[in-house]
């Protein structure tokens, strides 16, 4: 293949982007592959090219730490990466040479791969030098948006963990994922293989004596990568021995701030800043020190984590999910606060050499997890993936609008149609055009979406025939099957955020409503927790309503059942009225309350009628199978059950002729 690597900083810079690309390019070549890498250079006015490299005209931010930026566009350019013929473009930065990236890419036609190297989110404060809440809170917004558009351009984006893969999802990106660690020469920092004589220069050079024991940082000396946790966490370590060092391989923006805040803590002499170092350098600063620390929490890898265990060095280090898979507490290394930093230096440091070894040991098994061609053979499978893809398209058939989407119809080639629903927004962002053709990648894309518009459509549907809970729509949703939990919180959340979905409106409307039927407290509890609403809030709601108002309603739904209940004796009817009164959600206290009050004289005065029938209609069931005292008995025990007194069934029935 042929592959453009494409990226705003690349060597002679040292940091984690350019050690993955350097990794990756040479792999690649080694693998016989053809790789140009696009880059830029401090001038604004010519491209250079140096064999396979090209580099654009840009312009240096000094205040981020000489960042070399360009343009987004550059005519000219554009002719010389057309002659490269290249198979795919892999951007590894988002900004200026990313953005020419993406256009190259969408006007040669050619697929596009990224990675994203860095969490934006924790750069905010070079835009908020004030540290004022507001600003950093639309920052992270702005990041957020931005990194959705910017990685749903690609056919694929490679995240370095699981950490970035997390933080893009949270940003709503669709484009398929990839967890790919980055990859590194190992060999190039075994220990073994560096020059002892070259440690002893390096360690002479600092005035480094044998009983010096140094714990060593190296990247950008910047504020996100918490230097100053180490300062100061080092403080009582470095106070406790004068041999114990601490050494800040780097340069950046924060390094004489750095100075004056080790002189402020008195560990000045004991705080060894180097300053900017050739990157050939860097693996002997690793095998001529005894541990390494960062306490940065930005790392969407940790490119320098691993270079120092893969050196055999015990790593310290805050906790952060993108070291799980490389540092085992008290075992590769020590993860720390800044608090305990010291402490666990010291314990460290006091170490015997037999327990030292094994440490180094285990650090460089656990590095060796990130090895060079295990990062090249997933990389490739991800371009290969990126490029079949890209390179199947569908012819678009038909176009039919409807109220609130547009149904697509494509065929592939085989000539078989494939529908899929799209929503207005998507079929102009994707720009689909009646017998244009769009790729493969782009119907999958459509298609997860369209699980998700259906989805939608079904909500909207069923909130339009009545109002419905939150838990509602979940069973709604999950009983449909089409979208994955998350998904279905993400909806919801939606409805709620548009009006559709407002479990406290839903709630005071159904309690006014049950109300007018008469419902008791407890018929309407039941019944809304069971839709989902907090039994607390749906209880407090209905205290404020009283105990008067509660026994009103319930004494008006007694005097309906009053009417209703007929045939009965006074008894029986009173027993089913409390039934109901309770079936309805009312105390039995309240319902036995509300009955005592009630005027039962017109029943009262029917009871004797009531008895004869009841009588009759026993007497006719029964005088077919008993007679005589059996069937004095049966009556008597069938008008009992009924609620009619055993005095006043047997004074009727000892008055009839046929028991005379």
């Amino acid at each position: 293949m042929r592959i453009g690597l494409f990226s705003d900083t690349y060597l002679p810079d040292i940091n984690g982007v350019v050690s993955s690309i350097v990794t990756l390019q040479k792999e690649l070549e080694k693998n016989g592959h053809e790789v140009f890498v696009i880059a830029n250079h401090k001038g604004l006015l010519h491209s250079k090219r140096e064999g396979n490299v090209l580099r654009l005209p840009g312009f240096e931010l000094k205040w981020l730490y000489g960042y070399i930026l360009s343009t987004p566009y550059h005519f000219s350019a554009k002719d010389d990466i057309k002659a490269m013929n290249l198979d795919l473009i892999h951007v590894h930065t988002e900004f200026g040479i990313g953005i020419f990236a993406r256009i190259v890419a969408k006007d040669l036609g050619i697929p596009l791969v990224c990675t994203y190297h860095t969490m934006y989110e924790d750069y905010t404060h070079y835009i908020n030098k004030f540290d004022i809440e507001g600003i950093d809170k639309v920052g992270k917004k702005v990041t957020a948006s931005f990194s959705k558009m910017v990685v749903d351009t690609c056919e694929a984006v490679i995240a370095p963990s699981e950490k970035t893969r997390e933080a893009l999802v949270k940003y709503g990106v669709t484009t398929p994922i990839h967890i790919i660690p980055t990859g590194l020469d190992l060999d190039k920092f075994n220990r073994e293989r560096i020059p002892a004589e070259d440690i002893q220069k390096l360690r002479a050079q600092y005035q480094l004596s044998a009983e010096d024991k140094v714990m060593l940082y190296v990247g950008r000396v910047a504020h996100e990568k918490s230097i100053d946790v180490v300062i100061r966490g080092f403080v009582k370590a470095a106070k406790s021995n004068p041999h114990y060092k601490l050494m800040i391989v780097g340069g950046g923006p924060d390094l004489e701030e750095l100075k004056d805040l080790a002189a402020s803590c008195g560990i000045a002499d004991q705080v060894i800043f180097t300053d900017k170092q050739d990157r050939d350098l860097v693996p002997v600063f690793y095998a001529a020190m005894d541990g390494f620390v960062s306490a940065s929490l930005s790392e969407t890898q940790g490119m320098t984590f691993i270079e120092a265990a893969a050196s055999g060095l015990p790593v310290f280090a805050r906790h952060d999910d993108v070291l799980d898979d490389l540092l085992e507490d008290g075992k590769s290394g020590y993860f720390f606060e800044e608090d305990t930093f010291s402490d666990k230096v010291i314990e460290f440091f006091a170490l015997d050499k037999e327990t030292v070894e094994m440490m180094k040991h285990n650090a460089r098994r656990q590095s060796a997890q990130y090895d060079c061609h295990t990062f090249y053979t997933a990389v490739l499978n991800v371009y290969e993936e990126a490029v079949n893809s890209y390179h199947k398209t569908l012819d678009v058939k038909r176009i039919k609008t409807m109220d609130d989407c547009v149904l697509i119809t494509l065929l592939d080639n085989k000539e078989d149609e494939i529908k899929v629903l799209v929503s207005v927004e998507d079929y102009f962002a994707f720009e689909i055009k009646k017998d244009g053709v769009i790729h493969q990648s782009v119907l999958e894309e459509l298609q997860l979406r369209e699980k998700v518009l259906k989805a939608w459509r079904l909500c909207i549907r069923k909130i339009s025939t009545k109002d419905r809970t939150r838990k509602e729509m979940y069973d709604i949703l999950v009983e449909d099957g089409s979208l994955d939990i998350k998904q279905i919180n993400d909806m919801i959340d939606k409805l709620e955020d548009k009006g559709y979905v407002n479990d406290t409106l839903y709630m005071f409307n159904q309690i006014e409503h049950k109300q007018r039927s008469l419902e008791g407290k407890g018929k309407i509890i039941r019944d809304l927790v069971k839709r989902g609403l907090p039994y607390e809030s749906v209880s407090e709601a209905l205290d404020t309503l009283g105990d008067a108002t509660e026994k009103t309603k319930a004494f008006h739904y007694a005097q309906k059942l009053q009417l209703s209940i007929k045939g009965q004796s006074l008894k029986m009817k009173k027993q089913k009225m409390k039934q109901r009164l309770i079936v309805q959600g009312y105390s039995p206290t309240l319902a036995d309350e509300v009955i005592a009050q009630m005027d039962f004289n017109e029943e009262a005065g029917e009871q004797a009628a009531l008895l004869e029938k009841a009588i009759q209609k026993a007497l006719k069931t029964y005088s077919k199978k008993y007679d005589g005292q059996e069937l004095k008995n049966a009556i008597l025990r069938s008008l009992i059950r009924k609620g009619f007194t055993s005095e006043d069934v047997l004074i009727a029935i000892n008055g009839m002729e046929i028991f005379k």
